[in-house]
């Protein structure tokens, strides 16, 4: 009888290992996210647009997620990195705050760099990685309420982007007040 609970019991912890380790093991993650880009105090701009996420993901033992990889945004009116910077970089790590950046310039045609930040903007984003909100800056790194542009996937129109987006923003404030 003691032999049967000892093998069960081995059995188990050995299945429980092998699915921790594959559950905590970053995965590659890359991805297309319909989405909006529009701004706010306007009705008249607003565009579909596909998020590009390529990276790595991993889930952590607290139930949080984390990624770090490339974004890159597809329409004809979404902004453009400067063409002497590198690609945008998103490091999430679990809270529901980032931001996306490009820490080189391209400072010859040699292709060397330089250090030198470049915010494209601020994210606000769910628990699981699975939606989120972006304040685009202004060509001099500022954002207004008034009438700052967003970037809001997964979202079809405009009213389902501003719901998604005030909901991000209002659970990442609650949180921080805590």
């Amino acid at each position: 009888m003691k032999r049967k609970i000892t093998v069960v019991l081995a059995a188990f912890a050995i299945i429980l290992s092998v699915f921790s380790i594959w559950y905590l093991i970053p995965k590659q993650y890359s991805e297309t996210i319909n989405g909006v880009y529009y701004q706010l105090g306007t009705e008249g701009i607003t565009e579909h647009i596909n998020v590009h996420l390529d990276g790595k993901i991993q889930n952590h033992i607290n139930g949080k997620r984390s990624f770090k990889g490339e974004i890159d945004f597809e329409g004809s009116k979404v902004p453009q990195i400067p063409k002497d910077r590198t690609k945008l970089e998103l490091h999430y790590d679990g809270y529901n705050f980032t931001t996306i950046s490009s820490g080189f310039r391209i400072i010859d045609d040699k292709g060397r760099i330089e250090s030198n930040i470049f915010t494209y903007g601020l994210v606000y984003t769910d628990n699981k990685f699975s939606e989120f909100t972006i304040k685009v800056m202004n060509d001099d790194g500022q954002w207004s309420p008034s009438n700052g542009y967003m970037i809001t996937a997964p979202a079809k129109d405009r009213q389902e982007a501003m719901k998604r987006s005030q909901g991000l923003i209002k659970k990442f404030e609650e949180e921080s007040r805590k």
